[in-house]
């Protein structure tokens, strides 16, 4: 009898909730109502369709190019805080901006007396036609003060004239004359990786035709480019002294240009000079148009990282003389043509590459 009792006063005690908890689940309620609604539902996996929805179209502003007129442009700020807006962009003299950076580059400063001098060139790219624009320029200019700031290149010239010869010596060509070198380059023991250019007297043109093959257009002989010139001398300076330069696009009418125009420690007299003749030279491959080809200028020496803007108007050649040099170039390129033609033909000067 007491057994019993403790095995149902056990089992009592076994029962309660806070001993053995039991979770209780609720069958879910699903009402007509719920039906209807779940059975105009979007299933998960369907993609939305707009199809029948209008499209909101948005107005494209195009914000007008700023137009500076004259009262603005000479503007000047008097005190040493003023508001950018309220004034056009301050250039300095490119004598100034050299001290500047000379004072950076003393042994109590950045020690850096043999840093180069760059020059960054903002170029116009627009034609007279509107919907044409100038492709990247490229060329050589030839500072009328030397400095050096590469390994001197390597210059192939074709010639057989004593006077040639004498220049090529004069000027420390990698290879020169005639018979022997055309052979090498038959045999194919000098290739494009031998040399930078390739140069090329009139009087022996016609005898390399055939070795087109051999050598790249790039680097053939070329009057449009230079390197096919009645003056060997000046031709052999050009190219192993003159220093190359090519444009960047960022814009479709807008290229920027950078090249080291000389070393800090030069007189300022010769850094400017050769500034001018940096401008000089880009400045010939403008196109008939109005305004400069060159319109914004400015100067860094690293490791400054200065970089002030240059006025560059007082720089800049006249409309007159950049056509004048173009059709004396032009002169020179076609009396060559001229003189060759017997020996070369029309024909074979037209398969030259043209370079732009």
């Amino acid at each position: 009898m007491t057994s019993i009792l403790v095995r149902q006063l056990w089992s009592g005690i076994g029962n309660l909730s806070f001993l053995r908890p039991t979770i209780q689940i609720q069958p879910p309620i699903r009402t007509k109502m719920a039906r209807r609604i779940s059975r105009h539902r979007i299933p998960t996996h369907a993609k939305p369709s707009d199809k029948w929805a209008q499209k909101k179209t948005v107005a494209r502003t195009i914000e007008p190019d700023v137009v500076y007129d004259d009262e603005f442009a000479k503007r000047k700020p008097i005190d040493k805080v003023w508001l950018v807006k309220e004034y056009p962009v301050r250039s300095w003299s490119l004598e100034t901006v050299l001290q500047w950076h000379r004072e950076m580059v003393q042994p109590k400063m950045l020690n850096s007396m043999d840093s180069f001098v760059w020059a960054r060139l903002k170029l116009d790219m627009t034609t007279s036609k509107k919907t044409k624009f100038i492709e990247n320029v490229r060329g050589l200019v030839t500072f009328p003060h030397y400095f050096e700031d590469r390994p001197r290149k390597n210059v192939v010239l074709f010639c057989r004239l004593p006077e040639h010869i004498k220049a090529a010596e004069k000027h420390g060509a990698y290879m020169f004359g005639y018979t022997d070198v055309i052979k090498q380059f038959e045999r194919g023991d000098v290739t494009d990786t031998n040399y930078e250019y390739v140069l090329c007297a009139p009087d022996v043109y016609a005898d390399i035709l055939h070795l087109r093959k051999k050598i790249s257009k790039d680097k053939f002989p070329n009057p449009q480019y230079g390197s096919l010139h009645p003056n060997v001398d000046q031709m052999l300076e050009k190219f192993i002294r003159g220093k190359e330069y090519q444009s960047v696009k960022y814009e479709e009418a807008r290229a920027i240009l950078e090249l080291r125009f000389g070393i800090i420690n030069m007189p300022q007299e010769q850094l400017i000079e050769n500034f001018q003749a940096l401008i000089e030279q880009v400045s010939t491959h403008s196109q008939t148009k109005v305004g400069p080809f060159v319109t914004g200028c400015s100067v860094y020496c690293p490791p400054s990282t200065e970089e002030f803007r240059v006025d560059v108007l007082p720089f800049l050649p006249s409309e007159e003389d950049v056509t004048e040099k173009k059709e004396l170039n032009k002169q020179v390129v076609d009396d060559l043509i001229k003189k060759t033609t017997p020996e070369i033909g029309d024909d074979l000067l037209k398969t030259l590459p043209t370079i732009k």
